[in-house]
């Protein structure tokens, strides 16, 4: 099933962004109920503080990371720097799943890859632009739209933004931890029509404990719904 379907599918999907490319912090996502993973190249991810490098650099972890769990795998491919065509040629014989990106940094030649994308908007994009994502070729949407304050917990002045999104969207909407997201507030996000969460260095740390122990929480939530 492909990553969309199983957005679509399950009342709510739970996708482990993991702080580090490694097969032990893949083992630990799984081990705590991950629906899908999503790893990165190219790119310094500002949450985790770790610096990724290209595609063709990492290509057998991510082919172990690929190859050794069943579930969709999607790949960052770069933001301000990004994979060229030659690159996502080689994620998509790595047997990726989806691209995952800002809006403002996904180049077009992406969208004519075989992978499925996850687009990412910000609080800058206004509902009239957010609305033409709907008739372009993209199949998620990731909701990335709080102004950024790691310290900070979501309001529900946070969830209106949210619900904004999922009115005028015929796609999956996912939620990103920018915030700090209790595992017990995924209710709200579902009651909204939000259809996955993506959790990462804000909520789980660097270390396969934090990401085991809080992939298992959110799981657990999700279960209860």
């Amino acid at each position: 099933m492909s990553f969309a379907e199983i957005l679509k599918t399950n009342k709510m999907t739970l996708i482990v962004s993991l702080p580090k490319n490694t097969i032990e912090l893949a083992q630990a996502a799984m081990k705590g109920g991950a629906d899908a993973l999503k790893v990165h190249a190219n790119v310094h991810h500002q949450a985790s503080g770790n610096d990724f490098g290209s595609i063709d650099e990492q290509r057998e972890v991510f082919r172990e990371i690929i190859n050794s769990f069943k579930v969709p795998v999607g790949l960052v491919p770069g933001a301000e720097t990004c994979a060229d065509r030659k690159e996502i040629k080689l994620a998509e014989e790595l047997k990726f799943s989806f691209l995952s990106m800002f809006a403002h940094h996904m180049p077009l030649y992406m969208l004519d890859s075989n992978l499925e994308k996850m687009v990412a908007v910000n609080e800058v994009y206004d509902i009239s632009h957010i609305k033409a994502l709907n008739k372009i070729n993209i199949d998620v949407i990731e909701a990335d739209v709080l102004p950024d304050d790691r310290r900070e917990k979501i309001h529900l002045s946070d969830l209106m933004r949210y619900g904004r999104l999922v009115e005028n969207l015929t796609k999956p909407v996912v939620v990103p931890t920018q915030r700090i997201i209790e595992p017990d507030e995924v209710k709200y996000l579902y009651d909204l029509g939000i259809k996955g969460i993506m959790i990462g260095a804000i909520v789980t740390r660097n270390d396969t404990e934090g990401v085991l122990r809080m992939t298992e929480s959110f799981k657990n939530e999700i279960n209860k719904l």
